[in-house]
């Protein structure tokens, strides 16, 4: 009867400790389930991260011009545009001479190209203290062209004479009396809704307010120069080299003080006596107004900073292109 009793007794004791195990198991896996579902509705209320906005209109405004041409292949590009401008009138020139002065136009503006090379190989130069200083560093294997369009300065960035940044710099004179938000929906127009950041795009740079947009090569910006220097401009970047800068750029970045005459030239404008004149002033950021009422006369800077591109034509070869945004579309 005693053996009974025991074995009776061994038998509530194990199932009462399977009992606790069992509560045991099923109490934590209810804890985790809940800390789970906890961690979930916490990552539901937390603030999606800001993502730059997607344009399918960027690729459209790079044009012809490629990500990793070098410094020969865009002087060539533009070798050869300026040449097509100028094979019509060279053939239906009326006399020999009229024909010499378009071959000696051609040959002046190609070459104007070619003379604007800059190596930034640790050199001074009238860039460092300028708009473009937080565009490029020295003793990297950077270097620049510059070709002057109808209504802008445009700026081709290499690194290692690969191509890499685009950046377009408006007359300020196009933009007078405009801000910077009317300059950002004309562009949204065009490019869609994009993403309002502001600060210091690089280490030590200025403070500067700007709207993005991105594709699946390139990100563009559209930026407010207007505190420092008066106007707004456009900047494309290759993704892959930025993602890349601080491997490729193995030299630290040094900055010049001050401002510089010919930067000072080039930047200034003399403001619109008459506030009604910048009334067109969306529509010539569009495109809508096809003559500028305020073009400025090109001022002569040295013959490796003069006119190089202009009078811009019309794609379908017919008179003048006076669109700000010529070439974006």
């Amino acid at each position: 009867m005693k053996n009974g009793t025991k074995a009776g007794n061994r038998v509530v004791m194990k199932r009462a400790l399977i009992g606790v195990l069992a509560s045991t198991f099923l109490m934590g896996l209810l804890s985790y389930g809940g800390d789970a579902d906890a961690q979930r509705r916490q990552r539901r209320r937390a603030p999606a991260a800001e993502v730059t906005p997607h344009s399918d209109g960027i690729d459209g405004a790079m044009g012809a011009i490629e990500w990793g041409w070098s410094r020969r292949q865009l002087v060539d590009h533009f070798s050869r545009a300026l040449r097509a401008e100028y094979q019509p009138q060279i053939h239906k020139a009326r006399d020999a001479m009229t024909a010499d002065r378009y071959r000696h136009e051609l040959n002046q503006k190609v070459q104007r190209i070619r003379e604007s090379v800059i190596e930034f190989n640790g050199r001074t130069t009238g860039y460092d203290s300028g708009f473009l200083r937080d565009e490029f560093t020295h003793r990297n294997h950077e270097s620049m062209v510059r070709v002057r369009s109808d209504n802008a300065d445009d700026y081709y960035f290499f690194i290692n004479d690969r191509l890499w940044k685009w950046y377009r710099a408006f007359d300020a004179s196009v933009f007078e009396g405009a801000d910077f938000a009317q300059f950002a929906t004309a562009l949204q127009g065009r490019f869609g809704e994009g993403r309002t950041r502001s600060g210091a795009q690089s280490e030590g740079g200025q403070e500067k307010q700007w709207v993005e947009w991105q594709d699946d090569t390139t990100q563009l910006r559209a930026v407010d120069n207007t505190t420092f220097y008066g106007f707004y401009c456009l900047v494309f970047e290759e993704k892959a080299t930025l993602e890349n800068l601080a491997t490729l750029r193995t030299n630290k970045q040094q900055r010049g003080r001050g401002s510089h005459a010919l930067v000072d030239a080039v930047t200034s404008g003399e403001r619109a006596e008459n506030p009604d004149s910048n009334a067109d002033v969306v529509d010539r950021i569009t495109g809508n107004i096809r003559r500028r009422n305020n073009a400025p006369e090109d001022s002569s800077m040295g013959s490796s900073m003069g006119s190089t591109m202009e009078p811009a034509r019309r794609r379908d070869g017919t008179g003048i292109d006076d669109d700000p945004l010529n070439g974006l579309d």
